[in-house]
């Protein structure tokens, strides 16, 4: 049944009016068949306040002020007010116990005799609506309940329809615009739905895109498998020449399928648990293996602030010390591709607004800033580079630090070559 939701407000409006009214009628008959409570008694309410009057005029100013002023009232209160001598009526209290008596010392007693209650009937009839009113409540009420379960029900089944229409692939739908001028929370829940539609569009076009790149990375080493296999078989000479050449070709592909199984244990959230580690060792750790290489390539390792002895609990981060360790080590392993003999690598640690912060210069060529932001995607390598890498290593980077709270940041030095600067947020003490 299409429509629940605008039936069921609609229903649920009419129940409580009919509710409503039911309890109103069968409350008023039930107060009307009893006695009648002295303090609905109207009319003898009006004769105390027209007594406290008079008998404040008559105390104060006498018999004759009191017949000036009440000349001015209606001529039915002035003839049930009546003004006696307390010689000839003592003010005893009448057998009507509606009636008002009242001594107003020394001379006077006032008595008024309030008008008759009004006549309280059986016939319910009497008492009901109009039937030209009811009719007009009841449309009244019909098109105020529509228009409500209208306004509700109408924006609900334009974002399940735009539910169905995203799971049906149409990922460029978006419908705050939809929403006309809203400002409620349904508005919020539109926008909310926009902000996800985005999500997963830059989700399914960044698989996409990488799903593309990945298909053209590996078509290169294939393509030199099948030649180097075909060698081996038209040509038995060149046999080892072309193992050589399998081999190599064959520890490519396994680099390249680590870094994307890497890329995924990132992306889907492994490691981010309630861990913690040492940013101060992790650092330690990597500059070690880093200049052993930076060793064999002529190249010098300077470290700044990681020989310090500090308190490690001053440098815990939350996340996953072994995709920072993997984050970091790329950035290294990068800085040491890109460094020539008898060139210095310089990394410096210092904190700073609550971070740990990770300072790493090199002396290479440095990159073009304009595309530094691109540098980060996968597959992507700076102008000039030759194909040594698959260039998912700042990708890595940039994931693996993010995973932990962090921020990673490339800028061409001002001498020359290139500085990375790694933030990660220092977990606060418990």
């Amino acid at each position: 049944m299409k429509g629940r939701l605008f039936w069921k407000i609609w229903l649920g409006f009419w129940l409580a009016y009919l509710f409503m009214y039911a309890c109103t009628a069968i409350l008023y008959f039930e107060r009307s068949a009893g006695p009648v409570d002295p303090a609905w008694d109207a009319p003898r309410t009006v004769g105390r306040t027209v007594v406290e009057m008079a008998g404040s005029v008559l105390q104060r100013d006498g018999a004759d002020s009191l017949a000036r002023q009440s000349a001015a009232w209606p001529i039915d209160v002035r003839r049930r007010l009546r003004v006696v001598p307390l010689a000839t009526d003592r003010c005893a209290p009448a057998s009507d116990p509606r009636q008002i008596a009242r001594r107003i010392e020394p001379d006077w007693c006032l008595r008024y005799t309030p008008g008759p209650l009004p006549e309280v009937t059986d016939d319910w009839s009497a008492w009901l609506i109009p039937l030209d009113a009811f009719l007009m409540l009841n449309l009244a009420g019909m098109v105020f309940s529509a228009g409500l379960a209208w306004y509700v029900a109408r924006p609900i089944h334009s974002l399940r329809r735009g539910f169905e229409r995203l799971a049906d692939g149409e990922l460029d739908l978006r419908l705050a615009h939809s929403m006309g001028r809203r400002r409620d929370e349904v508005a919020d829940l539109a926008k909310d739905f926009d902000r996800m539609a985005d999500r997963l569009e830059q989700l399914v076009q960044a698989r996409d895109r990488l799903l593309h790149d990945v298909s053209h990375e590996l078509r290169s080493p294939l393509a030199r498998l099948r030649l180097a296999s075909g060698i081996a078989r038209d040509n038995p000479a060149k046999l080892a020449g072309a193992l050589d050449r399998i081999d190599r070709e064959t520890i490519s592909l396994d680099a390249l399928v680590g870094e994307l199984l890497t890329l995924s244990r990132i992306e889907s959230g492994a490691g981010n648990g309630d861990d913690y580690f040492d940013a101060l060792e992790v650092l330690r750790v990597i500059t070690v293996d880093a200049a052993f290489e930076a060793q064999l390539q002529g190249v010098t390792l300077v470290t700044n602030g990681l020989s310090v002895d500090r308190d490690g609990a001053d440098w815990l981060v939350a996340g996953s010390g072994l995709l920072a360790h993997r984050g970091i080590e790329n950035i290294f392993r990068n800085a040491l591709r890109f460094s020539g003999r008898g060139q210095s690598i310089r990394t410096t640690l210092r904190r700073s607004d609550g971070a740990a912060v990770v300072e790493i210069d090199d002396e290479g060529p440095g990159i073009d800033e304009a595309v530094a932001k691109s540098l980060f995607e996968p597959f992507v390598q700076g102008a000039g580079q030759s194909r040594t890498g698959f260039g998912l290593g700042l990708e890595i980077a940039r994931r693996a630090i993010e995973a932990c709270g962090g921020t990673v940041t490339l800028r061409n030095r001002s001498d020359a070559g290139l500085r990375v600067t790694v933030s990660l947020p220092l977990a606060r003490p418990r």
